[in-house]
Parts: C-alpha cells; structure tokens; sequence
C-alpha cells in the first residue's frame, strides 16, 4: 500500500520506467522536495500568460481610440449646435423663414424706393416746365433770374436722384447673398433630412414690449389693409 509520499503514476511514467527496466513500477517514490501543486500552478500560470500575449489586441483597446471618441462627440455637439441655428432661421415645415423674408423686405425696399424717385424726378420736371413758361411771360430782369435759380435747383434735384440707382443695386447684391445663403441652407437640410428636425427645441427670443406696436409697413398682400380698416368702422 502507497505511503503518504507516494503517488499514484500516470500510465505514461509506468511505460518509461518499463522501458528502462525499473523494478519499482507501481509503486514510485519521488523526490520528496518536489511539490506537485507548485509544479501544476507553475504551468498554469504560464499558460494564462501565454493566452494573454496571444489575444489580438482590437482597435478599442487603442489609447488613440479614447481621444477620437473625444473629438467625435465634440464634432456630434457642434453639428447638434448648426442644426438649431439653421432651425431657428429657417425650421422646416414652418412658414416663418426669416432670411426668406429679409431678402422680400429688402425687395420692398428698393421697390418703394424707386417709386419715391421716380415720383420727385417727375414733380421736378413739372416745376421746370412751369419755370420755363413764366420766363417766357415775364419781362422783369430779377424775376427772370430768380426764375433761372429755380431751375438750377431743379437740376440738383435730377441728380441727387441717381441715389437710387446705386443703392439699388447694392440692394440686390445683399438680396442675392442672402437668397444664396437660404439655398445652402435648404441643402443641409436636405442632406440631413427634414427628420433631424423635428423635436428640436428652439431659444426664446427676447421680449420685446414694442416689438407688437413697431412692426412697420408689411410686405404687399400681408398685414391689414386700408379696406380693412374701412370696414370695422360701416
């Protein structure tokens, strides 16, 4: 019967001892200051080492990966941040577009402005003819001169009138950038999708107390006309 130091041998180890002619098969003493336990730890943790050092190291585990994560959800905060400042000018589905209607007011603008001119250049020419036909009727040396300062007059009026004409086109300059930017806008929109902006919440404006008193002329066909008016007082 094995003692305490003895061990039972694996079929292997009873080959090699056959092998060798070894009188002690069955029943080997090992070497008492051999630990077993030790030996089998010993080879266990050699083999997790070696699991370890053969693992793949995927792309996660990068230290780089940590700063494009970073610059990834700043890039996502700064794209949330121009999706509301493009909804807050122009929110799909919405009617208020402001720079749709900054480009219409600045059409008024040029509109009544070239109307303005044209009506004072044509009062000017009447005042000219008219000074015209007195000089042709009076004889009177000074009126004639006083007369011939009218027309002058006259003249300045005709040429500080081509004001129009240069604000008019910078006007429209500011009218095409504007509409360009409107396209460019329309077209993140598109390639966003409408979608993306739903939901969003928009800052409130400030209040304003006279802003409901100060709304100026409207554009033609908005706003309240003199018909209107007339007909709250039949």
């Amino acid at each position: 019967m094995p003692t305490k130091s003895q061990r039972k041998l694996f079929s292997a180890e009873k080959t090699l001892l056959k092998k060798r002619g070894a009188d002690e098969v069955i029943h080997h003493k090992p070497d008492p200051g051999v630990d077993t336990s030790q030996i089998l730890a010993a080879i266990e943790g050699l083999k997790k080492s070696v699991e370890k050092a053969a693992a793949p190291v995927t792309a996660a585990d990068l230290p780089e990966m940590g700063v494009l994560r970073g610059q990834l959800h700043e890039m996502r905060e700064s794209i949330d941040k121009t999706k509301l400042e493009i909804a807050s000018m122009r929110k799909p589905g919405e009617g208020d577009d402001r720079l749709v209607t900054a480009a219409m007011e600045l059409d008024a603008i040029v509109k009544a402005t070239e109307e303005a001119t044209n009506n004072i250049l044509s009062a000017a020419e009447d005042i000219d003819e008219r000074v015209q036909k007195l000089k042709d009727r009076i004889g009177d040396v000074g009126a004639i001169q006083i007369l011939d300062e009218i027309s002058g007059l006259t003249i300045q009026v005709f040429e500080n009138c081509n004001f129009q004409d240069i604000t008019g086109q910078r006007t429209n300059k500011v009218v095409k950038t504007i509409n360009y930017l409107e396209d460019r806008i329309h077209t993140m929109i598109n390639i966003w999708g409408e979608e993306e902006f739903e939901g969003l919440v928009l800052p409130e404006a400030e209040s304003d107390q006279d802003k409901k008193l100060l709304q100026g002329p409207q554009l033609e066909g908005a706003g309240v006309s003199q018909s209107d008016i007339d007909a709250l007082f039949d």
